[in-house]
């Protein structure tokens, strides 16, 4: 089962979410209580423990709560342990600029991968992603990580598909290796997935009824060739799900994946195509960057 829902951390949450894209004006007690939809009684014992935490900062005129200086030891500690979304997040800003799509950043575990820093766009598509997101590298999900996650996972993965698509699947995941970027579409049967696993996690539910559909329409998927194209015709148009790329880091694992999630509205390949080289092409510039600063560093 899902873990239960904690109401008290998520209005923190919420709260610090809100107060780090508010462009610096703060709030009120009256407006942190309308924001997080609590009596204001509950939000002075909250607000009152975020100060003593140096969490927030209270501006004594304006009577505004801001974020706090605490947070920027905590910020540096959490950047120590991604030196590559450090350098990654102005070339983010420049790909979203530049292309009018989101642009994500995921960490690679073993299975599965985790958003991890996003920059919108008012013209991408798509749910928004939480900081947190996790999506398994379970096929066909997770071709665009395996592509240079290295032999032993991509053999892995491709073992745990059907006999009749796996050379397919191989043959698409060496194009993408080849290009430097990999795109994905969309299908039906991944939407319907989706829906499927927002109506799961918002019930909190599981099901015999709800597995079985959930592993039909995976295979569905699996089977459909524009799901992980091997390559685009130039002159036909696609609906594009996501276009992703690795910065590699100075072993060449994968450091980052990078993924743009461009406009719902159709593509031509050519623009698919040309989108997947600012993207590649800025990867390798963040790998490049990436092995230079390893190089850089002293020796323990």
């Amino acid at each position: 089962m899902p873990p239960r829902p904690s109401p008290q951390t998520e209005r923190v949450v919420n709260l610090f979410e809100h107060l780090a894209g508010e462009g610096g004006d703060g709030l009120t007690v009256a407006q942190v209580s309308r924001y997080l939809s609590v009596h204001k009684a509950s939000c002075h014992s909250m607000l009152a423990e975020l100060l003593r935490a140096g969490w927030l900062l209270r501006d004594p005129v304006r009577k505004t709560y801001h974020l706090g200086p605490a947070l920027v030891r905590l910020g540096r500690e959490a950047a120590g342990h991604y030196p590559a979304l450090v350098l990654a997040r102005s070339a983010m800003i420049e790909l979203s600029a530049a292309t009018g799509a989101h642009c994500v950043a995921f960490s690679v575990g073993d299975d599965h991968s985790t958003v991890v820093d996003q920059v919108r766009s008012r013209l991408g598509g798509g749910h928004p992603m939480p900081i947190g997101t996790q999506f398994p590298h379970r096929p066909p999900y997770g071709a665009s990580t395996v592509a240079w996650a290295g032999v032993n996972a991509r053999e892995r993965w491709l073992a745990a598909l059907p006999d009749d698509v796996r050379e397919r699947y191989r043959d698409a995941i060496a194009a993408a290796q080849q290009r430097g970027y990999a795109v994905g579409l969309h299908l039906l049967p991944d939407l319907r997935l989706q829906e499927l696993a927002l109506i799961v996690r918002s019930a909190e539910v599981r099901s015999t009824r709800l597995s079985e559909l959930a592993q039909a329409l995976t295979d569905e998927l699996i089977h459909q060739e524009q799901w992980f194209p091997a390559g685009l015709d130039k002159d036909r148009t696609y609906e594009v799900s996501h276009i992703d790329s690795p910065v590699l880091a100075a072993d060449s694992t994968i450091a980052l994946i990078l993924s743009l999630v461009p406009s719902p509205e159709p593509m031509s390949g050519a623009d698919v195509t040309r989108m997947g080289e600012q993207l590649a092409a800025a990867t390798r510039g963040l790998s490049a960057a990436l092995a230079d600063e390893s190089l850089s560093q002293p020796a323990p």
